[in-house]
This record gives structure tokens, sequence and C-alpha cells, in this order.
């Protein structure tokens, strides 16, 4: 009994010492890989003290995706844990065959060590789509998940996004339509926390979140529920090389314990996961959390035709007519008279300014307001937009507005048309307006607004100059003055810029950022002459470095291009006076042109 004791001490021992010796091991699937589609190799140490100068393979044979994605914690008993380091590299085999997928090297504990050599078994899409058995007679059940399976690689089968496109090459002010999709197989509650940037182009949603756009389809031969998470027509503003950005989706996928025959789920929200309370999870299941995200798009806008291209074309593209007529016929003295200017057809009608209207001598125009009739869901856009003018004249007298006319390419024969209108006859009664003791109708109402409007501008104009007047004041010194805009400065002067979002200050949140967004980005490109890939925040914030523009003017921009697309892309409501806001945008294009 003597003589075992010690030796029953020297085994338990030496277990102790090895299992104590930290581990370095190479963890790829079992299962053949399908060539073009990616794959998970995790590199795992486990009881080291100190890592350091790990450096993974070649991956020869093999293309990396993404990695390393580097989790570190602990595992084991209470009492008895061991850290654990986990470097995870997405791959993607090129072509059938046996691969080696060689070990790692790290330096561990002081010492140099490898992981394991794994053969990896690489098949074709055909063969894997002839050969697929079922597992444990389960038919690879997306909600169960299988003892030593590996979750992620199960969702990465099971729940992805996919952005399509309609085409790839168009014209500038030609439609693409973009549609992000979200497949799914799983039970999971999905997060969107990065909607796509859409630089360069002006956009028109056709289906969002709120729609709940579902259906099936099959991919592989297996049925998922497809959600259309948004749906868009992109006009693009000029030619260049443009790229669609990722739209990023966080995501907690459930899997069951056991086996079972239930449905999947799925639940897509926007910005909430960071405010919610945490579910009580069922013991009976086990979530995890990842991040997926879709592809980027390139997209080549070709530039319009230069041949046989009329002077007076301003952008319009696609199929329009013109119709020009009055409001009311009979239209008195000093009385207010509408003009109405409709654009009938299809193409890129939220590109469409308001026409410049020839008034005869003796009335006086005003700036219109628009007024749309579209479907949303035809591409390109179609049906109309009317341009309501307000025009006044103290003459009495026959007064003839000549035909005008419209200019646009258009794509199916690829050439320049032009639409034209009848001429108008404007008859100015010589009797005053009627006086009528009744509540103000909707027209009265209009007019009195637009003077009110008129006299209020003045108020401000009066009030503006005496402020200059106070700064210029000797002892005074202006800390910042706007350059007078002339004539042989290229830029369009910034007040002319503005004026489509001012019309716009009573529309809707997204309309109104919407246009103001695009009007930044346009005088920003113009300032900075800025084309295809340079169209993004981080292309036009190297350009103001470029152009020693200071910090905080930049930081300044920065905040105010996210705030509008905080507004274009969600459901945020924004709060402020949008009149405040478009003149804090005057003051920092201003600052910038300089």
């Amino acid at each position: 009994m003597q003589e075992r004791t010690p030796i029953f001490f020297a085994l338990l021992l030496t277990s102790i010492l090895v299992e104590a010796q930290p581990t370095f091991k190479t963890i790829a699937p079992q299962e053949a890989v399908v060539a073009g589609e990616s794959f998970r190799v995790q590199y795992v140490i486990e009881g080291a003290e100190e890592i350091s100068n790990f450096i993974p393979p070649s991956f020869k044979g093999f293309r990396l995706v993404s990695g390393p994605e580097v989790y570190a914690g602990q595992v084991g008993k209470p009492l008895h844990t061991r850290s654990l380091k986990n470097m995870i590299y997405t791959l993607v085999a090129l072509e059938p065959g046996h691969y080696y997928l060689r070990g790692a090297l790290a330096r561990v504990d002081g010492k140099n060590r490898r992981s394991d050599d794994i053969l990896v078994e690489v098949i074709s899409p055909e063969s894997a789509y002839a050969g697929k058995s079922k597992l444990d007679g389960h038919d690879d059940n997306p909600l169960f998940l299988r003892p030593g399976e590996d979750p992620y690689e199960k969702i990465r089968r099971n729940l992805f996004l996919k952005v399509l496109l309609d085409r790839k090459t168009c014209y500038t002010g030609e439609a693409i339509v973009a549609t992000f999709k979200l497949y799914s197989r799983v039970q999971s509650k999905s997060d969107i926390i990065k909607n796509p940037g859409f630089y360069g182009f002006t956009v028109q949603d056709m289906i969002n979140l709120d729609d709940k756009a579902v259906a099936t389809e099959t991919v592989n031969g297996k049925i998922f529920d497809v959600h259309t998470i948004r749906k868009v027509q992109l006009y693009p503003l000029q030619p260049g090389i443009y790229s669609v950005d990722a739209m990023q989706i966080k995501n907690k996928v459930e899997f069951s314990r056991s086996f079972v025959n239930g449905k999947a789920g799925q639940e897509i929200i926007e910005g909430v996961f960071e405010n919610e309370e945490e579910d009580p999870v069922d013991p009976a299941t086990q979530v995890f959390e990842t991040t997926i995200q879709s592809a980027p798009q390139e997209i080549r806008v070709h530039p319009l035709p230069p041949k046989n291209k009329p002077d007076d074309f301003n952008g319009a593209t696609g199929q329009f007519s013109l119709a020009l007529g009055l409001e009311k016929e009979d239209i008195a003295r000093n009385e207010e008279g509408y003009l109405l200017l409709t654009i009938d057809g299809s193409g890129n009608f939220n590109q469409l300014d308001a026409p410049a209207i020839p008034w005869p001598a003796g009335i006086e125009g005003f700036e219109p307001v628009v007024n749309d009739q579209l479907d949303k869901l035809a591409v390109p856009l179609a049906g109309s937009r009317t341009f309501r003018y307000a025009f006044v004249s103290a003459r009495p007298g026959r007064y003839i507005l000549p035909a005008l006319s419209l200019s646009y390419f258009d794509p199916g024969s690829r050439s320049y048309q032009k639409a034209f209108s009848h001429p108008v006859e404007i008859n100015i009664q010589n009797r005053d307006k009627l006086q009528v003791a009744e509540p103000a109708s909707k027209t009265s109402i209009e007019v009195i607004n637009k003077k009110a409007g008129r006299i209020a501008a003045i108020i401000v104009a009066l009030l503006v100059g005496l402020t200059l007047l106070y700064w210029l004041l000797p002892g005074k010194k202006i800390i910042s003055q706007p350059q007078p805009e002339t004539i042989k400065d290229p830029l369009p002067p910034v007040g002319e810029i503005l004026k489509p979002a001012l019309v716009l200050v009573p529309a809707a949140d997204k309309d109104f950022y919407n246009i103001l967004h695009q009007s930044v980005w346009s005088w920003l490109a113009r300032r900075f002459k800025l084309e295809g890939t340079g169209m993004s925040k981080q292309g036009i914030m190297l350009a103001m470095e470029a152009s020693h523009i200071d910090a905080d003017t930049i930081r300044e921009l920065q905040a105010v291009l996210t705030h509008c697309e905080t507004a274009m892309y969600t459901n945020a409501s924004l709060e402020e006076d949008k009149q405040a806001f478009i003149e804090k945008i005057r003051q920092l294009l201003y600052k910038i042109r300089e």
C-alpha cells in the first residue's frame, strides 16, 4: 500500500500539469464545404496567460472574406476556469478538391506554438445539392441546433441579406431600382442598425419596413421567408461610378435544444435593440447574436450624349408632355390669378425644377407651389407634376403668354425630344375685385398669407440691414460676413440652391430633408468638383481638408448631413424649426464657400 501511494500522487500531479497546459487547436467544418460558399475556421487558445505574435496561415486554395473576429472569455466550471481566446476567419473555397488548412502560429506563455492542420473537402454546388442527405432524420431543421453543430454557420446558411438591382448601368437621370431583401428560415429578431447612403442619387421610396412586404422564395431547394425591407428608385445626378452602401442588420437568433416541427418567425425593427429590455430566455432554447450585411453594389452612370443636346436642356429624362392653363378665366384688376403648368408622363419627376415663366409686361408673377400626382410604384415614376404660379396685374387688357417647351432625353430612343404647350391668353377685366363680406375662402387666405409673407420679408430685411449697420459702426468688427455672390463665380448662389427646401418647409419631414440633402450635395459637388466614387462623406471630408477648411466647419457639415439622413431613412420625429435649420446651413455653406 505504501508503494502504491507515491505512484498515485505522481499520476495525479501529472494529470493536473497536463490539464494546466495551454492548448492551441484549429476548428473547421467536419462536413464537406461547397465551392463558392463561405465557411468559418477558428483558432482557439485555452488556458494561456500570455498570447502574442499570432500569425494566421496563407489560406492557400481559399479566399479570405473577413477576419479575424477575436473573442476572449473563460471556459470551465467555477473555481476551475481557463482563459479562452478565439480568432475566427471567414473563407470561401475556390475549387472542388481536398485541401490542407494549415495551422496558425502564436507565442503562447513564452513558447512558439502551432495549431494542428485540418484536411478540408470541397465539393461543387451541384454535388452538394444532389448528395444532400437528411440529418438525423430532421432534414437539417433550421430551428433545431444539433449537438456539436456550429450555430453561426447554421445562421449563415439560413439567414442572409441581399440587395438586388434591376440594372447596373444607366444614363444620368434614368431610374435604377434597388431592393433590400432579408431571407430567413430561422426564429429571429432583426434590428436595422445601418441604412445605406445613396450619394449621387435622388431617392424615391417604393416599399419600406412599415409595409411589411413578405413572400416566399426557393433557394437551393429550400423555402425561405423573404422580407422586402426597402425598395427604392435611384435617379443619378451626374455620370460616374457609384457604390450603393451596405445595409447592416443585427440579429438575435433562437434555436431549440430539442427537435421541433414549428415554423420560423421573423420580427424586423429599426434602432430598438439598444433601448429595449432583455426578454427572459426560455431554458429550452439558445440565443445567438450576429450581424449581417448586404454586399456593396457598383453602378455605372453614363453621361447623356452631347450630340443634338438642346441649349435649354435641364436634365429631364423620360417621356413628357406639357399643358398650360388658367385656374380662373375671369380675373379683375389686382386680383390674384393662378397659372397651372402641368408636366405629364414618366421619368425623373423628382428632379424637375419649376420652369421660368416669361410673364408679359404688366403682370407680376410669383414663385410656384408644386403638387405631385405620381404612382410611386411605377418605374420610372409616372403621373404628373403641376406648378401653380400666382400672378397679379393692375392694368386691364389681354395678355398672351407664349407656348412653353420642355426638352428631355428619351432613354428608349436614346434621343432628345421636346414637348410644347399651347399659348394662353390672360384677360384682366376693367373692374375692381369684388369684396365679399363672408368667411375667407381658401384662395383668399392664400392671398392674405402671401401678402403677409411679403410684409414679413420686408421687416426681416430691415432688421438685417439695421444689424449690419450696427456692426459697421466705428469700433465694431464683423466676425463673419458672406462674400457677395458675383456672376463670375461658377457656383450657384447659396440662396438659390436652398429655395426648393424653403418651398417644402410645410411638407412632411422626409420630403423636406430629402430635397435639402440633395440641394446641399449638389452644391458641394460643384464646390469641390466631386464625381463618381468621390461623392461620399469620406470624399467630401478629404476634399474639405485639402482646401484647408477648419475642423469645426467639417464636423458641423458632418452633423448636418447625418441629421438629414436620419430624417430621410428612419421614422424618427425631429422636433425643430426648419427655417432655422435652413439658415444654419446657409451660414455654413457661406463659410465653406470662402
